[in-house]
């Protein structure tokens, strides 16, 4: 009887290659532009917002207006 081999690669599905500097460099871009997206999109939609609604989810009237003066780039 022959003794199975389980550490070939072919094995190993979980096994992923590392990445180059170029494509998590691709990565790390896009995932920036997908936060300051969200951002700009978020900061408009409680700009619009009514303010008899800010107490809703738990923002004052100050926090309101310091968080939709912000650049889509500042957390």
């Amino acid at each position: 009887m022959t003794a199975l081999a389980f550490d070939h690669p072919a094995l190993n599905s979980h096994a992923v290659p590392a990445a180059s500097p170029v494509a998590m460099a691709l990565i790390s871009a896009g995932s920036t532009l997908a936060n300051w997206e969200t951002r700009a999109r978020t900061r408009a939609a409680l700009r619009r917002l009514e303010p008899e609604l800010y107490q809703d989810i738990g923002l004052t009237t100050a926090e309101v207006l310091i968080e939709t003066a912000k650049p889509f780039w500042q957390a």
